[in-house]
């Protein structure tokens, strides 16, 4: 069975490596914060006693969309627009998620939200985040000599 499917915590793995060094060190950050916040989940918290891990993983996962941003336009990254309307449309998935929690009820489903939480962060990271990379290293490894 998948772990995104379960409540596993994520194990970190060489090809989430984007070979950029502040970029694989603020997505290797937000792996542990979202396995603290599996773990408080898995564990029955309160509400009210993880939403602060919750803020905190949010608010990581903004900066680093600006981080990244950066980045992106420093190198001049042919689909910075695209990718930069994923960040902003992750956030707003996000912030619509959170905006429903009430920190004095117990959350409905536990799965759904380690789930929900695991699949907003990996598809970025795994997805997008890949292709950042293949645009770094394009033409480096396949030029051909005359």
């Amino acid at each position: 069975i998948c772990a995104a499917m379960t409540t596993e915590k994520v194990e970190w793995s060489p090809t989430f490596d984007t070979e950029l060094r502040l970029v694989d060190g603020e997505h290797q950050a937000l792996v542990i914060r979202l396995n603290g916040l599996i773990e408080q989940l898995t564990a029955g918290a309160p509400t009210a006693q993880w939403l602060p891990a919750l803020d905190g993983l949010i608010q990581h996962v903004a900066d680093h969309f600006a981080h990244e941003e950066r980045v992106m336009e420093n190198i001049s990254y042919s689909d910075y627009i695209p990718h930069r309307d994923i960040h902003r449309q992750l956030l707003k998935e996000v912030a619509q998620f959170r905006q429903e929690l009430n920190p004095d009820e117990p959350i409905k489903d536990t799965l759904a939200t380690i789930r929900f939480l695991k699949f907003w962060v990996l598809r970025h990271v795994v997805q997008e985040d890949m292709k950042i990379k293949k645009f770094v290293y394009s033409g480096v490894y396949d030029i051909e000599s005359d």
